[in-house]
Formats: C-alpha cells, sequence, structure tokens
C-alpha cells in the first residue's frame, strides 16, 4: 500500500511539474519579450528577496524583525548592482554588505561572541541566492540573451521533470541518501538526458550558431550544477530540520525551493558564454 500511495504522490508530482512548465514557461517568455533587461532585473530581485527571507527564517530564526529586513535590503541593494553598476560596483556593493552586517550585529547582538557566525550567515545568504541569481541580469545583455535566459529555465524545468520521472521509475541507486533520500543515481543522468534535449531542441530552433557539442556541454552543465544547487538547499533544511524552505507556492514549497536549481546555473551559464571556451566549442 505504502508503494502505491508512493508511486501516486510521484505522478502528481510529475503532473505538477509539467503543468507549472506549461502554464509558466509562456508567461514568463512574454513578461521577458515586453520588458527585456529591466523585467529580468524586477524579477530576480523579487525572487532574491523572497528567498532571503526564507533562506534567514531557516538559518537565524530567532533574529529580530529590523535585522532581517536590513539584509533583505542589502540583498536587494546587490541585484541593483549588477543591473545599475558594473563589475567594480558589484565589488564595492560586497564591501559595503560586509561592513554594514558587522556593524549591524555589534550593536544588536548582545553576546558580540555570535557575531562572527551572525555575520557569516548573513554574508553566505547574499552570496548564495542575490549575488548568484543576479547572474541571469548578465546573461540577458548577450547577443540572444532572452534566447539563453530560455535556455536556462527551459533546460532546469525539462532536467528536473526528467530526474523525477526516470527516478521514480528506474531509480535503484541513492545520490547521496542523507541528504535527499529520494534523489537517485539513475534520476541524476535523467535529468543530464533532458536538460541536453532541450538545450538541443533550442540550438536546432532558435540558436543555430550553436554546435551540437556545445549544446551538450550547457545541457550537462546546467544539469550538474542545477542537481548541486538542489543538494546544497537540502543541506540548509536538513540543518533547520524544516521540509520545505516555506508555503509561498502551496505544494511546491517556498521561492528557496523553485530557486535552488537555478542558484549555480545561472553563474555557470554566464562565465561559460563569456569565456574563450565558447568561442572554441562554438
Amino acid at each position: 500500500m505504502k508503494g502505491r500511495y508512493g508511486d501516486v504522490l510521484q505522478r502528481l508530482e510529475i503532473g505538477r511539474r509539467v503543468v507549472s512548465a506549461l502554464l509558466i514557461i509562456p508567461i514568463l517568455t512574454v513578461v521577458l519579450v515586453l520588458g527585456g533587461p529591466a523585467a529580468t532585473y524586477v524579477l530576480v530581485s523579487v525572487a532574491s528577496i523572497l528567498g532571503l527571507r526564507e533562506f534567514y527564517g531557516m538559518t537565524l530564526p530567532g533574529q529580530m524583525v529590523g535585522g532581517k529586513i536590513g539584509r533583505l535590503f542589502l540583498g536587494g541593494g546587490l541585484c541593483a548592482a549588477f543591473y545599475w553598476g558594473g563589475f567594480y560596483v558589484v565589488v564595492a556593493m560586497l564591501g559595503g554588505i560586509i561592513i554594514a552586517l558587522f556593524v549591524g550585529h555589534i550593536m544588536s547582538d548582545k553576546d558580540l561572541s555570535v557575531v562572527p557566525g551572525h555575520v557569516g550567515l548573513g554574508l553566505l545568504g547574499i552570496m548564495y541566492i542575490p549575488f548568484f541569481l543576479s547572474h541571469m541580469i548578465l546573461v540577458h545583455r548577450f547577443p540572444d540573451g532572452l534566447i539563453w535566459i530560455l535556455v536556462l529555465v527551459t533546460g532546469m524545468w525539462v532536467g528536473d521533470t526528467c530526474a523525477l520521472l526516470v527516478g521514480s521509475l528506474w531509480g535503484r541507486h541513492k545520490l547521496c541518501p542523507s541528504i535527499s533520500p529520494q534523489k537517485t543515481v539513475e534520476g541524476f543522468f535523467g535529468c543530464i538526458v533532458g536538460a541536453v534535449i532541450s538545450t538541443l531542441v533550442f540550438k536546432w530552433a532558435l540558436l543555430h550558431m550553436m554546435t551540437v557539442q556545445m549544446a551538450i556541454v550547457v545541457g550537462c552543465g546546467l544539469a550538474v550544477f542545477g542537481q548541486l544547487g538542489d543538494i546544497c538547499e537540502s543541506v540548509i533544511k536538513r540543518g533547520a530540520n524544516v521540509k520545505d524552505s516555506g508555503t509561498l507556492i502551496p505544494g511546491h514549497g517556498g521561492m528557496l525551493d523553485r530557486l535552488d536549481s537555478f542558484l549555480f546555473t545561472s553563474p555557470f551559464l554566464y562565465y561559460l558564454l563569456s569565456s574563450p571556451l565558447y568561442d572554441r566549442i562554438l
């Protein structure tokens, strides 16, 4: 009975992911086409702030409201630095964030022995979510940047769905049972196949200049870094002893549960497209 119940839940989860993709990807495409890079900036900023709120709720649950709002403000400011400024503005913003975190916790924490840990967690959240995710803003600035954003989003949705489907049907070997018991090695390879196929579809339909080799590199990178991002978020949830990062999206958990696959893949895609390796394989 338990096995049948688990199969039903897995099928429902697959169905939810497919329906979500069919609904969200067209809406996201329209918003990005009409809004351009500014729309990407707004979406990244809102998602980052919501994700940060959940991250600090798990890692620093006893913090005062003022401190949480301050860290959210710093995270939003970093997104703005990516959009409005250049490399030096981002670096200067990171330096200012470190100083602001130290000053804020020195003034608010009665026990100074906890200041380094609180500052570290504060900086980790800002680097982990708005810093990594803001690379999507940079990706949008490339030629065909909108298409690359859709490659990223679609590749992760297709890869995650294939991972769930393959893992539920043929998964036998656990990938990391102590962190995420449901993940399997078979599902991991299913994610790679799904992401590669999705990228190849974009290559043949819209990115004709991209070679098959580069499409495979992009697809594999999206799958590997996406799964790694998912696992890292699971570690945070394990440490906080929670199942989901939040309840923002009924049936899907919190914003961070939806973002985890994009946190490492966004920098991967940006630095790949920026590197000489892209031109060589292209």
